[in-house]
């Protein structure tokens, strides 16, 4: 995909600004206020650093659980949480630890969650369908009848994905979708978010998984709080200065965070995805 289009898609996409976001909380900054980035409609990125870096953190300040000390979200010009009531709809969140009723089957789990977020007037027909719909799209439907708990981690958590499916959100925020998961079943739920988004959603990713990191468009790494790099997976070898993806968190803890930031608003990376798309109408 060209960096400044958009791809083509069945519905109107949400372009996600975000700038100097900061988080503090009972005196410790988790965010340090030099948090700035674009993420254009049915982009997949992922969020990546090391644990207790501020990924979390940053992924519920953006969809809407937590709100900033300081900064600005906003979504295609809107405040995020100035206008929180009308946006929320929009937004999808799926946590690390699935939530979803573990003695219900899919496709019971998935209706009842569609009755409890649709209108009370939505037709019951419509409901099944729609439950149907969402369980085929995540390749759950020879599973439909099998009880959550009876399900493998990778289609629980296809289940969770599922759930949040039903509002058809504009953007989706993944806490940790593929962590315990092997590299097969971590290639195989990338690809599900490929799908997604091709079909008009934006998927935000946190992530330490690298095996299928080149599925990603984008990736920002965040370190002790701040942005160190918001690029192509590919350029993070030249950046980080090593030959493998591996490589990149070993190297990333050789220098602190200023040493990066400096290197990183100093390269192109920085012109290309931060300056430059910040600029972008939609």
């Amino acid at each position: 995909m060209n960096d400044l289009e958009f791809k083509n898609n069945s519905k109107k996409g949400l372009k996600l600004d975000v700038s100097e976001l900061e988080f503090k909380t009972f005196g410790k900054t988790i965010l340090s206020g030099n948090i700035n980035f674009t993420i254009l409609p049915n982009e997949i990125i992922g969020l990546l650093g090391p644990s207790g870096s501020g990924k979390s953190t940053l992924l519920k300040s953006c969809c809407g659980l937590i709100k900033p000390s300081h900064g600005n979200i906003l979504l295609n010009s809107k405040s995020l949480y100035q206008n929180i009531s009308d946006l929320r709809n929009k937004i999808g969140y799926v946590p690390q630890d699935d939530i979803i009723h573990q003695d219900l089957t899919v496709e019971k789990a998935v209706y009842y969650s569609a009755k409890l977020r649709l209108p009370n007037t939505y037709p019951d027909e419509k409901i099944k369908a729609l439950s149907s719909k969402v369980i085929s799209q995540v390749g759950l439907q020879e599973r439909a009848n099998l009880k959550i708990k009876k399900l493998s981690g990778g289609q629980r958590k296809r289940a969770s994905i599922a759930v949040e499916l039903l509002s058809e959100p504009s953007l989706l925020f993944l806490d940790e979708p593929t962590s315990g998961q092997d590299p097969q079943l971590e290639e195989s739920l990338m690809k599900l978010f490929k799908d997604i988004a091709n079909l008009g959603t934006t998927i935000i990713i946190t992530t330490h998984a690298m095996a299928s990191i080149e599925m990603l468009d984008l990736v920002i790494i965040i370190q002790s709080g701040s942005m160190v790099y918001f690029g192509k997976p590919v350029d993070l070898l030249e950046f980080f200065d090593t030959k493998s993806y591996e490589g990149v968190f070993k190297n990333l803890a050789k220098e602190k965070k200023e040493f990066w930031q400096k290197k990183y608003v100093a390269s192109d990376h920085f012109k290309k995805y931060v300056a430059n798309r910040k600029r972008m109408s939609f």
